[in-house]
């Protein structure tokens, strides 16, 4: 039996694998997005955690008279930078806190005696080395770091 163009048969039979082609390039199209978003997911926490491995740890820090000690730790947490500061009066979260082109910046509120006291951090990194300023409503002090190993 032969079938001519015209038959149902014949048209039904170009349908079916049209609407099959059509199914498979969508699938394929679904396929390709899904990959360029994971791509590009596990690019941007890849980029976020190179910007910041240089950051990344524990630094022991002091004013520059080492008349205070205290310390940083900074983290990555679900792809954010996240730092505490860790003094005498106990933790507290980092404010604020930015890392652009080796440029440390930040506040912290404490609880100091009868009231809270916010200190705010401005520092350079360089290596394992930081230098800056915390700045509180009494003045200023220069402030050195090291990062632990």
């Amino acid at each position: 039996m032969k079938i001519e163009k015209n038959d149902e048969r014949f048209v039904a039979i170009i349908k079916t694998k049209l609407s099959m082609r059509c199914t498979i390039n969508r699938r394929v199209l679904v396929i390709f997005f899904i990959q360029v978003f994971i791509f590009f997911s596990l690019t941007a926490f890849g980029v976020q955690a190179k910007k910041h491995e240089a950051l990344l740890g524990t630094w022991d820090v002091e004013t520059e008279s080492g008349s205070y000690r205290f310390a940083f730790k900074f983290i990555l947490q679900d792809g954010d930078l996240v730092g505490i500061y860790i003094g005498n009066s106990g933790e507290a979260i980092m404010e604020d806190l930015s890392f652009e082109d080796n440029k440390l910046f930040f506040y912290v509120i404490v609880d100091a005696i009868d009231r809270d006291l916010i200190l705010d951090f401005e520092a350079t990194v360089n290596g394992n080395n930081l230098e800056g300023i915390i700045s509180l409503e009494y003045g200023d002090a220069n402030i050195i770091g090291k990062k632990r190993e």
